[in-house]
Parts: structure tokens; C-alpha cells; sequence
């Protein structure tokens, strides 16, 4: 005679599993906060680090503003065969390009029917030093320079200190190329004499 064992019916193993994990869900409270605490540590050091690099960031895009104006003055002299300026405005620490034309076109007898063609200023702190012009500097007031259509430029450096750590930077436009370099620090290209051909 073959018994068979009897059917004992078996736990639902859904149930038990269903039931554990409603008993596990959710955070505590200790958990909850440590979290909190985490990320508020990542967004201070995220905060200070961005702080500390906006005002490098703000000095190389106004280095590449300018850079840009005396790269646009130049092409347009040579491209439109006048002679385009450069205006900078050491007190109000503005600059701007004008053209040798007038508004409605040709060319401008005065200086004040000359088209301003771009303009630009400096983040608040950020301001000119001076402006050496040919040797020769200048710290207050209006200046400019000059691009012709052979493509010189009039020779000159630009310091612009950033506030508040006082830290000097130059950009200095050569001569006759019209090329334009940089330098992280307070610099002023000796002037040639014919001594040094001796």
C-alpha cells in the first residue's frame, strides 16, 4: 500500500516578505538628517569654490573682451581703410571702438560724428590702473589709440587691478602687428632706444 505524505499547507512566503518590508520601510529620523547635513557640506564647498574662481573667470573674459575690440578695430581699418580707435575711459573704467565714419555713412570731419561701433566696461571689481600710450602713462581721464588700414596699431599696455586682492594684470597691445599679449602681472615692455642697436 503506497501512502502518501499529507498536503500541509505552507506559508505564504509573499506575505511574510511583503510584511518584512513594510516593517523596514522609510528613514529614520537620524538618517534623514544626516543626509541633510551631507549635502549641505557639498553645497558650502561647492559655494566657496565658485566664489573664489568668478572673479579669475570675470578677468579673463573682460581680458578676451578687450582682446576682441583691438582684434575687431584692426580688421575693420585694414578691411574698410580707415582708421579705427580705441577709447578708454580710465575713471569711468569703460572702453569703447569708433569708426572713421559717420552715422548714414562717409567719412567724419569731427571727432563727435564718429560711429561708436562697440562698447564695453569692466565687472565692478575690476578697474584701469593706467594706460601707457608710447611709453608714456596715463591714469586718469580719456585716452586712445589708433589702428590704420596697413594693419600698426599705436603701441600700448592696459593694467587692470582686481579689487580686493589688488592683483595687477596687463594686456599689452604691440606695436605695428597690433597683436595682443598677456601677462598675470604688472608689466611694462622696456622701451627701445637707438642705444640698444649699439
Amino acid at each position: 500500500m503506497l501512502l502518501l505524505p499529507s498536503r500541509h499547507r505552507r506559508p505564504d512566503r509573499h506575505a511574510t516578505k511583503a510584511g518584512s518590508r513594510a516593517s523596514k520601510a522609510g528613514f529614520s529620523l537620524a538618517e534623514l538628517m544626516g543626509v541633510v547635513v551631507v549635502m549641505g557640506l557639498i553645497a558650502g564647498i561647492v559655494s566657496v569654490n565658485f566664489m573664489s574662481s568668478l572673479p579669475r573667470a570675470q578677468l579673463n573674459s573682460t581680458i578676451h573682451e578687450i582682446s576682441a575690440a583691438v582684434a575687431g578695430a584692426r580688421s575693420d581699418a585694414i578691411a574698410r581703410n580707415g582708421e579705427f580707435r580705441i577709447y578708454y575711459d580710465i575713471d569711468a573704467d569703460t572702453f569703447h571702438v569708433k569708426s572713421p565714419f559717420k552715422l548714414g555713412g562717409g567719412l567724419a570731419i569731427r571727432e563727435e560724428d564718429r560711429v561708436v561701433v562697440k562698447r564695453g566696461i569692466l565687472p565692478e571689481h575690476l578697474s584701469f590702473v593706467r594706460i601707457t600710450i608710447d611709453g608714456i602713462e596715463y591714469t586718469d581721464g580719456i585716452v586712445f589709440v589708433s589702428f590704420t588700414p596697413l594693419g600698426s596699431a599705436t603701441g600700448h599696455t592696459i593694467n587692470l587691478m582686481s579689487s580686493p586682492t589688488e592683483k595687477v594684470t596687463t594686456v599689452e597691445v604691440l606695436p605695428l602687428t597690433g597683436l595682443v599679449r598677456f601677462h598675470y602681472m604688472d608689466y611694462q615692455r622696456d622701451i627701445v632706444t637707438e642705444e640698444d642697436f649699439d
